[in-house]
């Protein structure tokens, strides 16, 4: 007998704290706890050995961190090695975390007594939506007796996180040691760091209302390596897009920090206005709040910040950091160091050999990139229907079998910009030479592009004489390293266009009239080629085998 055909006899109330269960971002890992009451039903006695708890991995933890408990020293616990379902009569294809809680002794095997089994979830899953495919395996019976598995399949739900940004502090650095101990009080020009709590997509520190940010990504620090000449308050803008209501939130959190002893008689030049020099401009660093055009090129060997618009006709070559918020290079834009680009435009070829971050910049010689380059947001699960991407990504479509071998075919199909792609998958058949039949699983995916602001649909179809239908699973995984999932794609209808050519719901079954009909022809055609009658014992043997074919 399948556990499919028996049901538990024990009642299960399954809860979930925070609930429903909090998603992990990019910049923090939520936890949760999973709760079972169990119980009898009314008025009847059940009898149980062992409650296994199956999880699939990865789904729900995305490190599969659990840790099981229980609230009697009646029963124990412990958290088994991986599993294929297969392996367990669970789902095919899908691999499982077992959580075992066993009774001690045959003498607690009667539950009269409370039973709270609890598993706590570490790292929880950034996917948003229902988790399926949970199982409770129960070995019980309503007597002393004849202890038989049984199946209760479930399900959970994981949601968006709280929004929260805590801690905002300044503390000074080190490099060979990354903790920092809070402070309020720094020397001039000594670097500090800039550190905080919280799980926005994105951050952006600020000192002025309506500034360019110093900072702008989705770490959880700031260094400040050449200090302040002057006491400043920093202001944090911390953001998510709710993907549910469509919108952007914002926390703000501030710290002040204070120079000890400040620029007087200043060691840097700072001007709201115009600075007009006959012999040119020396010093190690350049800062530009207002407006610069430099006509015959310039050589910068310290760093060069520019809050306003610096408008560079030849070459611009850096040795330092580079800061430009507004900026327009007609030339090669060389930087030794890091580059921060912030709606800047660079007309002949940009080469960082540091760390860079590029905000709404345009490129039109070469780009080279000395280090790492960051293309690959965080991926988001989509329904069937059509979407309108937020930038450009790529959307995957995967298709796999039931959990078990049942007749199970099914198409899946996507597309944007005219064209159209299909993968079919579920469960196929076989012959071998000698015309054994086999049963099989045949799993299968695409992907496809789709461009910033295009549209682009998935959709899924089954065969009509299915036994089960396969499982699906669409993604879109946008480009830019800071995408997150509710910004990188909107579903705006169920539907999919229409005119579109779908796969064929499968074909008739060939019934006994036409095998038979066949099955004469081909032994005429044998007689014709043999150019003599077939004897009429051999024609009914041939018939026949032909037949069953």
């Amino acid at each position: 007998m399948s556990r499919a055909d028996l049901p538990v006899l024990l009642n299960y109330s399954v809860l979930t704290s925070p609930s429903p269960l909090q998603a992990s971002t990019q910049t923090s890992s939520a936890s949760g706890t999973i709760t079972l009451v169990v119980a009898p039903p009314s008025g009847k006695e059940v009898y149980c050995q062992e409650i296994d708890l199956y999880i699939p991995s990865g789904a729900l933890s995305r490190k599969d961190i659990f840790y099981p408990g229980v609230n009697t020293d009646k029963w124990q616990y412990a958290v088994g090695k991986i599993v294929e379902g297969a392996e367990v009569g669970l789902a095919v294809g899908i691999s499982y975390i077992p959580l075992k809680f066993t009774a001690k002794s045959s003498q607690d095997y009667l539950i009269n007594y409370p039973l709270i089994l609890t598993v706590g979830v570490g790292s929880v899953s950034a996917a948003l939506g229902d988790i399926r495919n949970l199982h409770i395996l129960e070995t019980s019976s309503s007597f002393s007796g004849d202890y038989q598995q049984r199946d209760l399949p479930f399900g959970l739900t994981i949601g968006l996180p709280e929004f929260y940004v805590r801690n905002f502090v300044a503390g000074a650095y080190d490099s060979s040691k990354p903790d920092i101990v809070p402070g309020g009080s720094f020397a001039n020009g000594q670097a500090f760091k800039l550190s905080w709590e919280g799980n926005a997509s994105q951050y952006q520190i600020v000192t002025t209302a309506g500034s360019a940010p110093l900072y702008s990504g989705t770490d959880n620090s700031f260094v400040v390596t050449k200090g302040l000449s002057q006491t400043t308050t920093f202001i944090l803008i911390a953001s998510r897009t709710d993907g549910v209501r469509g919108e952007t939130l914002y926390v703000y959190e501030a710290v002040t920090v204070h120079i000890t002893n400040p620029d007087e008689t200043p060691n840097t030049l700072s001007a709201a206005g115009n600075i007009t020099t006959a012999a040119g401009l020396n010093g190690k660093t350049l800062q530009v709040s207002g407006s610069a055009s430099l006509k015959g090129g310039a050589e910068v060997t310290g760093q060069i910040n520019a809050n306003g618009a610096l408008n560079v006709t030849g070459p611009l070559n850096v040795t330092g950091t580079s800061t430009l918020s507004g900026g327009t290079v007609t030339g090669p834009f060389t930087v030794q160091g890091a580059a921060s680009l912030g709606s800047s435009s660079v007309q002949g070829a940009l080469s960082v050999g540091g760390a860079s971050t590029l905000s709404d910049t345009t490129v039109k010689g070469a780009l080279s990139a000395a280090g790492s380059v960051g293309m690959i947001g965080y991926y988001q699960r989509i329904g069937t229907g059509t979407h309108v991407a937020g930038t450009d990504g790529f959307v995957i479509g995967y298709v796999y079998l039931p959990w078990k071998q049942v007749l199970s075919v099914g198409w899946i199909y996507g597309g944007t910009d005219g064209y159209m792609i299909q993968a079919t998958g579920g469960n196929t058949g076989g012959f071998t030479s000698d015309w054994t039949k086999y049963n099989y699983s045949n799993p299968n995916s695409f992907m496809f592009p789709v461009r910033r602001g295009a549209s682009y649909w998935v959709g899924e179809t089954f065969f009509k004489d299915n036994q089960a239908n396969p499982t699906t699973v669409y993604y879109f995984v946008p480009s830019g390293s800071g995408s997150s999932g509710g910004e990188a794609t909107v579903q705006i209808s169920n539907e999919i266009p229409d005119g579109i050519v779908l796969p064929h719901g499968g074909l008739e079954k060939t019934n006994g009239a036409e095998r038979a009909e066949r099955a004469e022809y081909l032994t005429r055609l044998l007689e014709e080629i043999l150019e003599k009658p077939i004897g009429e014992d051999k024609k009914k043997a041939l018939l026949d085998v032909l037949g069953t074919l």
